[in-house]
């Protein structure tokens, strides 16, 4: 299943690869490198790159793989081949999608960090690097990395000095020489000003009109609560919502891989005690990944809500719209659960029936 799941996000997102930008003019060289294990902890959880992605000591400084460690920090990585320019930047949708499922992927899940690396195991290693003049923009300013320590190309991909990412991405990323860690949380979010309403004048009272007839009953004079005037339709409301509602939609689906990461780990139990005894714990996991994304659907319903009243829609409609939403989300999921030919007896996982 957690195959099926992964094609899904990968085919919902444009791939970003720095593969395949070494074999320009620079000659290859054979350095010395020193692999260290290092730990990496972001926001308190721990990550490791892939295997072919470790990271060295070169010449006194630690090299890092720029994608992942971009990837772990949430920011996106572009790279243009004709001028040889990387960028780091804050990710879009679709790349938020697939940041999100390559951390899923690292993240090291009931790991325990050690409090003490002993570096005279280190045995140099003899690789091939290119040396090639990149150009480095994060954030939409150009960057500067030292010619003594230029970022070097590995197996096609790019690494950097620690020093210099983290000076460049502007985040406090903190070494621990006892532990060889790496430490870096992201900093809330800033909050917008609040704006201060100015306060709002008094318009005139109209004259009160003069009284009808008393009696005779009749039908809809101009007094009464008349229906409040519809200042905006549905279809255009919908119309602005719907791209950020299928951006919501796109993360909850992904986050089913979150769900397919602990339906894995469970599977590969292979005590039947022990796989028996750990069933309810691994249910409830699932359930609360379920609830947060459900809960990010929701809100954004609600939202919508909100905008319908505003413009003069009355409760009705504001409740059929929003189910009809809702319901084009949880069939989302069951198209998506159908057509990988996920056993319906796990439906519930995704908090979805057959």
């Amino acid at each position: 299943m957690l195959s099926k799941i992964k094609r899904l996000a990968l085919a919902s997102v444009l791939a970003v690869s720095l593969a395949g930008t070494a074999q320009a003019a620079q000659t290859p060289q054979q350095i010395d490198v020193y692999y260290v294990p290092l730990q990496f902890v972001f926001d308190g959880e721990q990550y490791a790159p892939p295997e072919d992605q470790k990271s060295f000591i070169y010449e006194g400084s630690t090299y890092v793989p720029l994608r992942f460690l971009s990837y772990s920090l949430n920011k996106a990585v572009k790279w243009d081949g004709d001028s040889y320019t990387v960028s780091v930047e804050e990710p879009k949708d679709t790349a938020k999608i697939e940041i999100q499922e390559h951390n899923l992927n690292t993240k090291v899940r009931g790991g325990k960090l050690r409090e003490q690396f002993d570096a005279s195991q280190l045995a140099p290693t003899q690789v091939t690097v290119y040396q090639e003049k990149v150009q480095y923009v994060f954030d939409g300013k150009q960057k500067e990395i030292g010619e003594d320590l230029p970022g070097l190309f590995v197996d096609n991909r790019l690494y950097v000095p620690l020093r210099f990412f983290s000076e460049s991405v502007g985040r406090k990323i903190v070494w621990d020489p006892k532990s060889y860690s790496i430490a870096a949380d992201t900093p809330p979010a800033e909050k917008p000003p609040v704006k201060k309403e100015e306060p709002k004048k008094e318009e005139p009272k109209p004259a009160p009109a003069a009284p009808g007839p008393v009696g005779g009953g009749g039908g809809g004079g101009g007094f009464g609560g008349g229906a409040p005037t519809i200042t905006k339709s549905v279809e255009a409301i919908l119309a602005d919502f719907q791209s950020s509602y299928d951006s919501v939609k796109l993360q909850a689906m992904i986050g089913m891989l979150e769900i397919s990461n602990l339906h894995t780990e469970y599977l590969a139990i292979t005590d039947p005690v022990v796989q028996e005894e750990k069933k309810d714990y691994y249910k409830d996991e699932a359930l609360k990944i379920v609830k947060k994304y459900d809960d990010m659907v929701d809100a954004a319903l609600n939202e919508l809500g909100s905008k319908l009243q505003q413009h003069g829609h009355d409760a009705a409609t504001v409740t059929s719209v929003k189910a009809e939403k809702k319901a084009e989300y949880l069939n989302q999921k069951k198209s998506l659960l159908s057509q990988y030919g996920v056993d319906t007896k796990y439906w519930y996982m995704f908090g979805v029936t057959p």
